[in-house]
């Protein structure tokens, strides 16, 4: 086992010193028999993590994403947790014995935060400087202990990151140092768009966020630089990162893939169907086959508008579920057979194909105790029976591994304001209905952003 790089090429990825091509298929990886959430590392056991990765590579997986925990990684906001590090090391040498490779997602809060860690709004800690420092802490800690591993394939600064937008002391704060340098007739104070709709967002606003969002990407890779300059970083970007994937009361995630590239070296993409919070925009990809199908035109806009010329894209947290209700945004979903998850996973990496060069599900097994999809979306049921998808994902997986997917080539390219796709629900709209009127007469879509 080789640590991986980044093809020469910009697309796809290769084993180190000029090996074999590497394209990454997997899933993401929790131990489903610790309840929900999954307490990861408080009941971490090297048993029963090493048959589920045995599950895994069984189905012809190479990858899983793995959440590190803050609450498990540090001690204090200025000392690492070695206990905490010891079992993380303890599942990468599992990995590596199971042939799989492990890409580190956090630290973040799954498992709960320590007594010091208190935000004050929903991601504060993105803005304070308090929490910032101890997430370098953490990444120092892990980044040193895992320099040189080749069963690592990548850190992931975070999971789905959202720049804040509520009100804080911490946002105040830096709204008057952005303000200063890069727009002095602004508002004195943070112009917070109002809830419950939250449509009042304006240009000035979400530049500030993105910079807020560009500043703690600047200081979590420096930490990690500073222990390890062997492995790729990468950021797990909500779908809602490109500016025409949400929609008020949702926020943009101001984590704009575009700006952040410079600093990573590659781009890592999360796609789910959206018709239950947005049911007037997209419909239920199990409705109907033209449904899916175009749920599939939502997915390969979102991969191909955040990915930057030369750094490869992956899909890394993907799927859909089967086999029982489950409950999402408070609603309770219809069962979906076996065969229409395996139809909508296959469909995705079929639709994709051209835009991303590896996938990773979510998750692996079934959870009965969770609180989401993962109740029913992995490759095996809870009981350990090889699903439908899961024996596809396996049917799959030679062709996908052999070789680097080729980049389909843009035929079309339509223009992406920026400004006003940040600010303006109407330009959403309007640019969802272009991109979904060009693929579905057979063009390739890129953007031009301004």
């Amino acid at each position: 086992m080789k640590i991986i790089q980044v093809h020469p090429s910009g697309w796809g990825f290769r084993e180190q010193g000029g090996g074999a091509a590497f394209t990454p298929w997997g899933c993401n990886y929790y131990d489903p028999e610790t309840g929900w959430p999954p307490q990861i590392w408080t009941r971490f056991d090297p048993g029963r993590v090493r048959a589920h990765f045995g599950q895994i590579r069984a189905v012809g997986g190479n990858v899983i994403r793995v959440f590190a925990s803050v609450a498990r990684l540090l001690d204090s906001p200025t000392r690492v947790n070695r206990a905490g590090l010891a079992k993380m090391e303890r599942m990468l040498a599992l990995a590596e014995a199971a042939g799989l490779r492990v890409i580190w997602s956090g630290p973040g809060s799954w498992e709960g935060t320590p007594r010091w860690w208190r935000e004050s709004t929903t991601y504060e800690g993105y803005a304070r400087p308090d929490l910032i420092r101890a997430q370098a802490t953490a990444w120092r800690g892990l980044a040193a202990a895992m320099r040189g591993h080749p069963a690592l394939l990548a850190y992931e600064l975070h999971n789905e990151p959202f720049a804040p937008w509520q009100d804080s002391p911490a946002l105040r704060a830096a709204w008057r140092r952005w303000r200063a340098r890069h727009a002095p007739r602004a508002p004195a104070t943070p112009p917070c768009p109002v809830p419950p709709l939250n449509q009042n967002w304006t240009a000035d606003f979400q530049r500030f966020r993105e910079r807020v969002a560009l500043d703690y990407v600047a200081r979590m890779t420096a930490a990690i630089r500073a222990g390890d300059d062997t492995h790729l970083l990468t950021i797990g970007l909500h779908q809602k990162s490109a500016p025409f994937d949400w929609y008020p009361p949702d926020p943009y995630a101001a984590f704009n893939a575009h700006q952040l590239a410079p600093l990573l070296d590659y781009t890592s993409i999360h796609f789910y169907p959206h018709h239950l919070f947005h049911p007037s925009l997209y419909r239920d990809p199990y409705e109907s086959r033209a449904a899916m199908a175009e749920t599939f035109l939502h997915a390969r806009a979102v991969a191909r508008y955040v990915r930057t010329p030369g750094q490869p894209v992956v899909m890394e947290e993907c799927g859909w579920y089967s086999g029982t209700d489950v409950l999402m945004a408070n609603r309770e979903l219809s069962a979906g057979s076996e065969a229409q998850q395996t139809a909508w996973c296959r469909g995705l990496v079929a639709a994709t194909r051209g835009d991303v060069c590896g996938w990773l599900f979510w998750p692996y097994r079934d959870t009965p105790s969770s609180l989401d999809t993962s109740r029913s979306s992995g490759f095996y049921d809870a009981r350990g029976r090889l699903k439908d998808w899961g024996r596809a994902f396996a049917r799959l997986a030679p062709a996908i591994t052999r070789r680097i997917p080729e980049r389909a080539v843009g035929t079309v390219r339509l223009r992406a304001d920026v400004r006003q796709l940040t600010t303006q629900p109407a330009a959403v709209k309007r640019c969802r209905a272009a991109y979904v009127a060009a693929f579905r007469r057979g063009q390739t879509v890129d953007f031009a952003r301004r």
